[in-house]
């Protein structure tokens, strides 16, 4: 990647046929180069890094999955894991904001789609529909990636409701291997590395961190 030097932390949507796929949005330097990719051209990776989202755990249990802008990408993977077996609450800024839908319907999941301006699904944030569907599902366990703001508050929301759950955090990495501590959380009071400690947390440890 010319001109760039750091590796991008992007979290994979989809896996089969010896392929996986990747979510990203156009940001910068980095991910515009990769935005022009052409077919046949080589990318150097380095992954799969750090935890994943428990499922062996959840038995018995219903999967919510709250999603925000670009972190429905790790949750999509998840959601493929489920066999759909899960309901996605997925929030953005605008109706073009919003991808992966008819991914979500093809596995079967129950998919609520809200946007900030109101172009599609809900108008508002994703945790306000978060919060008035919660008490409709039996034994649920949340599973949550996006933004800061929106995980802190889908924290405080599972917290009131003593509801159990797991958020990806979204940090900027350096090596991805814990080495250089540049993506250092707070986690009960400790500091944990993102890269190699997560990215996924029990969702009562973040609260502090966000």
């Amino acid at each position: 990647m010319p001109g760039v030097f750091l590796r991008r932390p992007l979290s994979i949507s989809n896996s089969s046929g010896g392929k996986v796929e990747f979510i990203y949005r156009v940001v910068g330097v980095g991910t515009n180069y990769l935005s022009k990719i052409k077919s046949g051209q080589k990318l150097e990776l380095l992954g799969p890094l750090g935890n994943a989202y428990p499922i062996s755990n959840i038995k018995n249990k219903t999967p919510i999955l709250v999603a925000g802008g670009t972190g429905v990408a790790s949750l999509s993977f998840l959601a493929a894991k489920l066999k759909g077996k899960c309901t996605v609450l997925y929030g953005a800024k605008t109706a073009k904001d919003i991808v992966q839908t008819d991914f979500f319907k093809k596995l079967g999941c129950k998919v609520y789609i809200s946007s900030e301006n109101g172009s599609v699904g809900t108008k508002g944030f994703v945790t306000d529909v978060f919060e008035e569907l919660l008490n409709d599902f039996k034994n649920p366990v949340v599973f949550t990636c996006g933004p800061n703001a929106m995980m802190a508050r889908v924290a405080e929301i599972c917290k009131k409701n003593k509801v159990s759950g797991y958020a990806s955090l979204e940090e900027k990495m350096a090596c991805g291997t814990g080495v250089c501590q540049g993506c250092v959380v707070k986690i009960n009071g400790e500091y944990k590395r993102v890269c190699a400690d997560g990215p996924v947390f029990e969702i009562g440890s973040i609260i502090q961190g966000l």
